[in-house]
């Protein structure tokens, strides 16, 4: 019988040997490559990423996923994609912003 902890920990190599299993599927499947490169077409990038077009997009336009053309085709290197992957599960969580009238109701209240 196993505990909790255990379980837990099961459970969680068995979703990263998925993601893996997947991840080498897909690159088996894919044949655009460059100094020994994957790269990948902007729909892919979208499908790996798990976003919409248009926030694929918006990561382009400011920078944090860099691309490039070819004739009139968006292209994206392997390891950038895997890199930005890297930077956002690496990178702090920001804080919720709070709402300024809360902070008056706390401020009133500890006044009485």
């Amino acid at each position: 019988m196993m505990d909790k902890e255990t379980e837990a920990q099961l459970t969680a190599i068995r979703r990263q040997l998925a993601t893996l299993c997947e991840e080498m599927q897909f690159l088996r499947k894919h044949r655009n490559v460059l100094s020994g490169t994957p790269i990948l077409e902007f729909d892919e990038v979208c499908s790996l990423l798990r976003q919409s077009a248009r926030s694929v997009r918006r990561l382009r336009e400011t920078g944090q996923l860099v691309g490039f053309t070819f004739g009139r085709r968006r292209f994206y290197a392997m390891t950038e994609v895997q890199s930005f992957i890297a930077r956002m599960t690496s990178a702090p969580k920001s804080p919720k912003p709070t709402n300024p009238n809360q902070e008056k109701v706390d401020e009133r209240e500890s006044e009485q």
